[in-house]
């Protein structure tokens, strides 16, 4: 446990330079795998940077939403404060989605693979943020007696729920606004589990394996984290030592969410298999090939922009698949034509 480095007379939180180091990790995978290998032009990629700071704060507000709302469950009273990653994750992903496709015109209707061949730098962002949890002593596991255990020091958190009462209390005073002094014994705590650090872990190898095997696995990406971060973390609740909050019953809610993304991932897989929500997957189609017509600015030499022709070409295999209707092909194809 680190909560703060002092650098030049500053005192800087751990937890917060985590944080800022993860999105800047994001941000550089962003440039060096996603725009170059699949070549998006200069204003989409503007558009998609502002997409990712528009994305995190929807992270951490929806992260703080439901953290205050289970915690209000355990207490029967309204609490606000503290954040929860996996909430932010449930509010994070559709929100990306409504942002890309309104935000990115070049993008509109692939919002769901341009996110995907994003997600690796989400799981980077993970792991850092999970470190910033083992540095400020939050998140940590249950009481062991095994090899991996760790012991926080003192007025952490884990010393205050698991205190080693066999050693020496660090003793300190608080001063009331009375003006009254109070006295107070902390110990260290009793070793636990570092479960900050296991799901760092988890997060980085799962991170290699997504920036390995881009080509293969760059448009499942989201399925894949959300289905084995989902299994990890229900499981790995049942190590988990500090205060969640309460979902009212059997469930905690890292689990209760673990099971959302979950059913969200086989939704996902169900709608680009044609077997659910079929007429907005026609809709996206129909936008895609719209987008990838438009004008673009400053587009690397080596994309060909489509002219409507192609366009139009494309849209009569769509037709030809079923995937559109004879008179949806008629109307875009009248518009189409009016460009050329």
């Amino acid at each position: 446990m680190l909560p703060h480095i002092h650098i030049l007379g500053l005192s800087i939180p751990m937890y917060a330079a985590m944080v800022v180091l993860g999105a800047i990790s994001y941000l550089i995978y962003y440039k060096l795998v996603p725009v170059r290998r699949e070549g998006i032009d200069r204003v989409s990629d503007n558009r998609l940077v502002l997409v990712f700071i528009l994305g995190f704060l929807s992270l951490g507000v929806w992260a703080f939403i439901l953290n205050s709302l289970f915690h209000s469950i355990e207490e029967g009273r309204i609490v606000v404060g503290g954040i929860t990653w996996l909430g932010g994750v449930i509010g994070c992903i559709p929100s990306v989605y409504l942002l890309i496709h309104y935000l990115v015109p070049r993008e509109k209707g692939n919002a769901v693979n341009r996110f995907s061949t994003m997600m690796p730098g989400l799981v980077l962002a993970h792991g850092f943020g999970r470190l910033g949890c083992f540095f400020g002593g939050c998140c940590y596991g249950a009481r062991t007696d095994g090899p991996l255990g760790v012991v926080f020091p003192a007025g952490s958190a884990a010393g205050k729920q698991y205190p080693n009462t066999a050693v020496e209390a660090v003793v300190r005073e608080i001063t009331h606004a009375n003006g009254t002094v109070e006295k107070i014994e902390l110990y260290p705590s009793l070793p636990v589990l570092p479960t900050q650090l296991i799901e760092a872990l988890f997060a980085f190898l799962l991170f290699l394996v997504m920036l390995i095997f881009y080509k293969r696995l760059k448009h499942i990406n989201v399925e894949i984290y959300c289905f084995a971060y989902g299994i990890f973390r229900f499981i790995l609740e049942f190590w988990r030592g500090d205060d969640r909050g309460t979902t009212g019953f059997a469930l905690s809610p890292s689990q209760l969410m673990s099971i959302i993304i979950i059913i969200g991932a086989t939704l996902l897989i169900l709608y680009k298999r044609k077997i659910i929500f079929t007429s907005l997957y026609k809709k996206c189609e129909l936008w895609s090939a719209e987008a990838r017509a438009l004008p673009v600015s400053n587009e690397p030499l080596s994309l060909r922009r489509e002219s409507p022709a192609d366009t139009i070409r494309k849209l009569h295999s769509l037709m030809k698949d079923g995937i559109i209707t004879k008179e949806e092909f008629e109307e875009k194809k009248k518009e189409l034509l009016k460009k050329i």
